[in-house]
């Protein structure tokens, strides 16, 4: 087992759960499968009840399940749970997952030992399986960007993290925050990555930690308005008003283009969503999407 602290606290993980409940229970045992001593906390994020009865009655009843009153986000969720964590607990690190995240072997303690060497790295995340890194621009937002796979164990320096499962830096988050809860979903983990790099702290990407994310329960027009609402956020918190006007600009002259040709399948696209980011960025509407269920 992977040497922790002088305390030997178990790693905090808390996975947020949206009525998916055999996809986050594969999940959870997948990740309490790694060699890595965990104490988990799963957030049920207002799931229907159906899919919330499942979750409790099939998963190892060592695991807390803290039910949310209405669905907060993807930040917004996570948020209740680790101020709980920097003001009652002690563990420097904690573990964040979606409720279909899934780990290649060692992945949790290849992702340790990078953060343990380098007391600089606020935030690290594991690669996906095909060898990109995440880049964040003026014009683009947050974009794939092709690179040649490094040794594993090597922690890259990305612009901003993926969601799927991110390792936390205690004393980071007490320096910089928690997620800010306007983006509520996609986009609020770039922007957490961002704001570390920014306060000066390294936000990695660890070559050899493998995870997968088999895909998104999400109904394709709300990804659709996240993704163009929260890019344009994005672009305005860190570059400005006139970058953010021209990312407006693209991604409508983007959404005329996709309507003409058809986007690939699997991609999550809306013109009606896209229209609807665009205005409400504009109008500064954020937080909760009035379709969000």
């Amino acid at each position: 087992m992977i040497e922790q602290e002088k305390n030997d606290l178990p790693i905090r993980l808390f996975v947020v759960h949206w009525n998916q409940p055999l996809e986050c229970i594969a999940t959870v045992t997948a990740l309490h499968g790694q060699n890595v001593e965990l104490k988990t906390t799963v957030i049920d994020n207002d799931s229907k009840p159906d899919a919330f009865e499942v979750l409790k009655s099939q998963m190892d009843p060592a695991i807390e399940i803290v039910r949310l009153p209405e669905n907060k986000g993807w930040g917004g969720a996570l948020n209740v749970v680790l101020q709980k964590w920097l003001n009652d607990e002690k563990n420097p690190f904690c573990l964040i997952s979606a409720h279909d995240a899934a780990p290649q072997t060692d992945c949790l303690r290849v992702l340790l030992e990078a953060a343990q060497i380098d007391p600089r790295i606020g935030i690290a995340c594991p690669q996906y399986p095909e060898p990109f890194i995440a880049r964040l621009a003026p014009l683009r937002g947050v974009f794939p960007e092709q690179n040649e796979a490094k040794p594993a164990g090597t922690a890259q320096p990305v612009d901003v993290p993926h969601g799927t499962l991110m390792l936390l830096r205690r004393a980071c988050l007490e320096q910089i925050g928690l997620f800010d809860e306007r983006y509520f979903a996609y986009g609020d983990e770039h922007e957490l990555g961002a704001r570390a790099v920014r306060q000066g702290w390294k936000v990695v990407m660890v070559w050899g930690a493998v995870v997968t994310n088999p895909g998104t329960w999400t109904a394709s027009p709300l990804r659709s308005y996240l993704f163009a609402r929260n890019s344009l956020l994005l672009v305005h918190d860190y570059y400005g008003k006139a970058s953010a006007l021209i990312r407006a600009f693209l991604i409508l002259l983007n959404t005329f283009r996709l309507l003409i040709q058809s986007p690939g399948q699997g991609f999550a696209f809306s013109a009606r969503a896209r229209f609807d980011a665009v205005r409400d960025y504009f109008l500064g509407r954020f937080g909760r999407p009035g379709s969000a269920g």
